[in-house]
């Protein structure tokens, strides 16, 4: 968790130095605003097929699928969209440093960023996948397109166009 924390914290100061440049530029501003739209629909999905309280019910019986380690699933790039759409929603994306055996973005009420890795938006559980069924598993599956597309869209715009740019790559 040490090395994690040390790496995220060290993107977390990048942000900061230079979030003028992410807010200003107006690729971000426009592919954000439809983002955010993208996760609200795959949010309702999730919702509206109870997969969210299936999970909740599941972690609460001790059981956790967001394990240690899984925070390196999130890209440096990924991470600053989650910091920019945490500043847009006045929101603070917060690292579990108190229960070393799960990821570093997983709080009390489930993951803290906003827009997850596609990864961990594309695991059902075997019992998940069981409890949804075919249709709703599918039905949230397309509810999720939108947001993948625009999530990597911008991703890769960061990383193209302002991490390189910058000369920082993936690394910190």
């Amino acid at each position: 968790m040490k090395e994690s924390l040390a790496y995220f914290n060290h993107w977390l100061s990048f942000y900061y130095e230079k979030k003028d440049l992410f807010l200003k530029d107006p690729f971000i501003q426009e592919k954000l605003e439809l983002l955010k739209k993208a996760i609200e629909k795959s949010r309702q999905a999730f919702i509206e097929k109870g997969s969210f309280a299936f999970c909740s019910a599941c972690a609460k019986s001790g059981e956790k699928c967001c394990k240690a380690g899984l925070e390196w699933k999130l890209s440096p790039a990924e991470f600053l969209i989650n910091l920019l759409l945490a500043e847009i929603y006045g929101l603070t994306v917060v690292f579990n440093t108190s229960r070393q055996e799960d990821c570093l973005f997983l709080g009390e009420k489930g993951c803290s960023l906003i827009l997850t890795p596609v990864f961990c938006r594309n695991f059902f559980c075997d019992k998940l996948a069981k409890h949804l069924g075919h249709a709703n598993l599918t039905y949230i599956q397309q509810a999720m397109e939108e947001e993948a597309t625009l999530g990597f869209i911008v991703a890769n715009y960061i990383t193209t166009k302002l991490l390189q740019k910058e000369g920082t790559k993936h690394g910190a």
